[in-house]
């Protein structure tokens, strides 16, 4: 009996651990050993024709498994990403690795939050508020503690984080912003904890397999509350230190990834009075080349492993 042979289409740009020599070793690793042919190519520069995607003479709905890993950069789309409306319509035809809906729901920080609260895993107290809604901010300052971040719900590296002690404060921002956009606005609030940022570690994810937890300095964004880095100073993690990963934070994260879904993702954990709380998702998290070293771990194995095993799901 002939070994069933499986089709993959593939993308993940040259970046970071995925150098073009592990890039190349996955792909061979793949042909190789789980009799799998592996085409190359970007879904992004894809056109959806009658619910199929097709880049060039290319039908991705023909694969039996599509992998990519890159950002979406949800700060310019939004809740309505190209991108994933073309990853959907793969998905009705295709096992995606990663998935329109996790995708969606990690790039959304209310939705994160969501899925993770809905889990009963320990993430940030949040609400969503309208700016044109006074006493609904004031309730949900309250209901928060009397001290709140208001965080961009598709944001990055702390950008636009404001910590507020005062509900007035509060509304000056909401109506600033909104003043400002010429129409009514939402805001996600999150409580504000007390937590000792030397402890603030994020974890890494591959499938249900912790890679590597990191920590950024301090230092870099001159925040002494939230980790800080508008001008991307340390986008390639060559600042960040590799931290071993707990046996508390490393159950936590398995949980948060099988809540979020997605196959590759990050959490940033604090550590406060009442303990680990989650407070931030990453769709696309730090898989720095010297941390990965430190740890031992090669990323090979586990998107190799990945892959192989959405194909034996496709018998």
């Amino acid at each position: 009996m002939n070994a069933t042979t499986y089709k993959i289409g593939f993308f993940k740009a040259v970046q970071g651990a995925f150098t073009e020599e592990v890039i190349t070793s996955i792909k061979q690793r793949l042909e190789r050993d789980h009799n799998a042919v592996v085409t190359e190519v970007d879904f992004r520069g894809g056109v959806l024709v009658d619910g199929k995607v097709y880049v060039g003479d290319i039908c991705l709905n023909d694969f039996d498994v599509y992998f990519w890993h890159d950002t979406l950069w949800p700060a310019q789309t939004g809740s309505d990403s190209y991108y994933v409306h073309l990853l959907r319509a793969i998905g009705r035809d295709v096992t995606v690795i990663n998935t329109a809906d996790s995708t969606e729901r990690v790039n959304d920080k209310l939705r994160s939050h969501e899925a993770l609260r809905a889990a009963g895993l320990p993430v940030s107290e949040y609400a969503l508020v309208h700016s044109g809604d006074k006493s609904g901010i004031k309730a949900a300052f309250e209901r928060l503690g009397g001290e709140v971040l208001i965080k961009p719900r598709f944001g990055g590296w702390g950008k636009g984080i404001v910590r507020c002690s005062s509900v007035d404060d509060l509304q000056d921002i909401i109506e600033l912003s909104a003043a400002s956009a010429g129409r009514q606005q939402q805001f996600l609030l999150e409580k504000y904890y007390d937590n000792d940022m030397s402890q603030w570690i994020s974890v890494s994810m591959i499938g249900d397999r912790p890679i590597i937890g990191y920590r950024k300095p301090l230092s870099i964004g001159g925040s002494d509350w939230k980790v800080y880095d508008p001008d991307k100073q340390d986008g390639k993690g060559q600042q960040s230190q590799y931290v071993e990963v707990t046996e508390p934070v490393r159950r936590l994260a398995v949980e948060a990834q099988a809540a979020i879904g997605k196959d590759i993702v990050g959490f940033d954990f604090i550590l406060t009075p009442e303990g680990y709380k989650i407070v931030d998702e990453n769709g696309r998290p730090g898989l720095y080349a010297h941390c990965l070293e430190q740890a031992g771990v090669s990323i090979t194995d586990p998107i190799v492993e990945l892959i192989a095993a959405a194909c034996q799901r496709k018998q």
